[in-house]
């Protein structure tokens, strides 16, 4: 059964980038900070040595060095010397607090409402494909993923609990390219929606459960119009937060 235990970037995804960005430093830096905000790197988690990672993401050791000094210099990453010495993700809740307001007002209402378009564009098309091709351990997988969202205690465990559920749903439709695309959506979605202080809304909870049970069923048409509604109403939230800070 595929999952996401596999390597910080399931199926390779450090690699599905644009080549003229993703090999230099900046693009290592947006990867390995789009990993910690979806959840895919945890506080505390040490990462794999230079020469594992680098050959993850398909770039020298010394393209990867110099992106970890940019993750230091941002207070995402720490590195400890001795017998326990690496790389460890550093707490960055209060970090992705301050980033997310920022975004947020700084983002537009149109920009806002594409994210959202395109984040229910990929994982419409994941769902209704995994409707089709889901094993039952994978749907009790998503299902599990869903009732971690909808009983996480922390913001933190929440924007994990929420990655995973989305970035599942194109494992599940056995797509490496979706899933990419995925991770990216919610790279972008997750910092700026489930900032420290936030709930699980009722909503999200309920649209988790009804994509699962869609898939369960095989009815790839309301899998991926649920998927859809999801995010559309993500994006409405996000717009709401943009206006209120934007009047405050």
């Amino acid at each position: 059964m595929n999952t996401l235990e596999k390597g910080i970037f399931p199926f390779g995804l450090g690699r599905l980038n644009d080549e003229s960005v993703s090999k230099r430093a900046d693009g290592v830096v947006r990867q390995l900070e789009m990993a910690i905000d979806v959840g895919l790197l945890i506080e505390g988690q040490r990462l794999p040595s230079e020469a594992e990672l680098a050959g993850e993401l398909g770039v020298s050791t010394v393209t990867l060095r110099q992106a970890l000094t940019i993750l230091r210099d941002k207070g995402l990453v720490v590195t400890r010397r001795g017998r326990a010495g690496g790389s460890y993700v550093q707490d960055s809740s209060s970090i992705g607090a301050e980033r997310a307001e920022a975004q947020l007002r700084a983002a537009s209402t149109e920009e806002l409402r594409d994210l959202g378009d395109f984040a229910g564009s990929v994982n419409g098309a994941a769902a209704r494909l995994a409707a089709g091709r889901a094993l039952p351990e994978e749907v009790h997988r998503l299902d599990e993923l869903a009732r971690h969202f909808a009983d996480a205690p922390s913001a933190d465990a929440r924007r994990r609990a929420d990655s995973r559920f989305h970035i599942e749903l194109g494992v599940v439709a056995q797509s490496p390219r979706l899933t990419a695309l995925i991770v990216q959506a919610q790279g972008r979605v997750v910092p700026l929606l489930w900032v420290p202080g936030s709930l699980p809304s009722d909503e999200a909870v309920r649209d988790h459960a009804r994509i699962v049970e869609c898939i369960r069923d095989g009815d790839a048409e309301g899998a991926q119009r649920h998927a859809v509604e999801h995010c559309e109403r993500e994006a409405r939230v996000l717009i709401g937060r943009h206006l209120a800070l934007a009047t405050a």
